[in-house]
């Protein structure tokens, strides 16, 4: 676990503060905080799955995705499929370069994995609610894809560890961050108008 399981619980504490006492009462700020209590719980229980060593907080993600992307997915349904295998083919493209290249990692993997994701998904996802859920089955997505590799190649068979959370809460956590500042810009720029047009007028 170590610092994987460190930037996993830490993060979701954080959210989850944030959420339960700051955001105003509503359908989403409770369903966020069942989920990463939830998660919380749930992520040092593993259970056999087909074959996989699964952890339950994956499933809860797993789960997850598919409610939000039955909520946001309402048309061009195959060009969103695409964009999320994308993702999903950048995460298990990294994690197979870094096995079999691993010097060229120069950075530390979580953030440099969870940097390129959040990149990606900027590029790919326009709107703020669906860079949150396409990121999130993408990665889901991505970490089954690795799993059903690395079982294939490397007899190894475990799905969702503290990794997989790290990288995942730290991608989230960036596009808050992101979505956050986009948010103050506007702001910033809609007072800047209004003063000019009341010095104009």
């Amino acid at each position: 676990m170590e610092s994987a399981g460190l930037y996993f619980y830490f993060l979701c504490w954080v959210v989850w503060i944030i959420s339960t006492f700051f955001f105003q009462k509503s359908t989403i700020r409770t369903f966020l905080s069942v989920v990463l209590l939830l998660l919380i719980a749930s992520s040092t229980t593993y259970v056999d799955i087909f074959g996989f060593t699964t952890n339950v907080a994956f499933l809860v993600i797993l789960a997850t995705s598919f409610i939000l992307l039955i909520k946001t997915m309402k048309q061009k349904y195959i060009l969103l499929y695409l964009s999320i295998t994308t993702l999903s083919l950048a995460y298990v493209c990294f994690c197979i370069f870094e096995i079999f290249d691993p010097v060229w990692i120069l950075f530390n993997r979580t953030w440099l994995l969870s940097f390129i994701l959040l990149y990606l998904a900027l590029m790919l996802f326009k709107g703020r609610m669906e860079r949150f859920v396409f990121m999130l089955a993408g990665i889901t997505q991505g970490e089954i894809f690795k799993c059903l590799l690395w079982k294939n190649v490397f007899a190894y068979s475990v799905m969702g560890e503290f990794d997989f959370l790290a990288v995942l809460t730290l991608s989230l956590a960036g596009m808050s961050t992101w979505v956050l500042f986009e948010t103050i810009t506007v702001y910033l720029d809609a007072v800047i108008q209004k003063r000019v047009k009341e010095k104009q007028g």
